[in-house]
């Protein structure tokens, strides 16, 4: 039986905060445009996939780089000085207010679920703000030694793989479970059994990574919502995004502010999805059996 969670699953880079890859490629002292145009794209069309290819790549132009190796501790000081777009940080706890005000929610225990799913690099991630802000973050994730040197890549998370955390979030199976379990997303489940209906779920997303989270969510009736980072002058992203009704709304500048575009849509699609949710509540009332 579905519960009452709204799950908001956010991307990151160029969604809630400017690229991170990007920024640790400049903190590494190598030139953004060589190292993306040049040796990662060498990579893909070499038929490498797109993770795979910048994730070896930052590890073999590290060895060699003036800024030196990839270490945890670089991770996690280029993780502690992300800087989020405006109210990036603080706009899931506002809608969660906004919910609060309506009694008929809170009685029947509708909450907001944060989620962040993206191609960056997950030991970066988790030592910005969102850490302590979101059910959990999927992404990228390097193998370290002994010493705390990076030495390997233990996940890469491609377009279709963003999918994957999507249906493990639609049967209730934890971030840690699985890491642990991978191949338990694959297990059957009735749909009528699933906790988090697809419904119930909101995307956000800036790019071509976020476009199979937003076709699959879309189709299923879900929201997917797309925006454009503030450094995207030429707007190319967003064009590319608006194409083929692969989003349900947007895409909109990624401000979450009060009274911005996007923020007063968020507002309106969480407030349908928890009326969804208390409408769905009555139907399971009515149609349960008396004695």
């Amino acid at each position: 039986m579905a519960d009452s969670v709204i799950a908001l699953l956010c991307d990151c880079d160029g969604t809630l905060c400017p690229d991170t890859s990007n920024q640790l490629v400049e903190e590494l002292g190598l030139n953004p445009e060589e190292f993306w145009q040049r040796d990662v794209a060498g990579l893909v069309e070499d038929g490498w996939d797109p993770p795979l290819a910048y994730l070896s790549m930052l590890i073999r132009k590290a060895e060699t780089s003036p800024g030196g190796k990839l270490t945890r501790s670089r991770l996690e000081n280029l993780g502690n000085n992300v800087q989020f777009y405006p109210g990036a940080l603080d706009f899931v706890d506002r809608l969660r207010s906004q919910l609060g005000a309506n009694q008929e929610y809170t009685e029947s225990g509708v909450r907001i679920d944060w989620y962040i799913v993206s191609s960056g690099i997950e030991d970066v991630l988790r030592f910005t703000a969102l850490q302590g802000l979101a059910v959990d973050i999927f992404g990228c994730a390097f193998d370290f030694d002994s010493e705390d040197n990076v030495v390997g890549i233990k996940r890469s998370v491609s377009f279709t793989e963003k999918t994957k955390f999507v249906y493990a979030i639609n049967k209730g199976i934890t971030g840690p479970e699985l890491r642990r379990r991978p191949y338990r997303v694959n297990d059957y489940m009735p749909l009528e059994n699933r906790p988090v209906p697809f419904e119930h779920m909101v995307y956000i997303g800036d790019g071509p990574s976020d476009i199979p989270c937003f076709s699959m969510i879309s189709k299923l009736k879900g929201k997917a919502i797309g925006v454009w980072p503030p450094e995207d002058n030429s707007l190319k992203k967003s064009y590319e995004l608006a194409l083929g009704d692969r989003i349900t709304v947007g895409p909109y500048g990624a401000d979450y502010r009060d009274g911005s575009d996007l923020f007063k849509m968020l507002s309106r699609i969480v407030q349908g999805i928890a009326d969804l949710i208390l409408e769905e509540r009555a139907q399971q009332t009515r149609s349960a059996p008396s004695h």
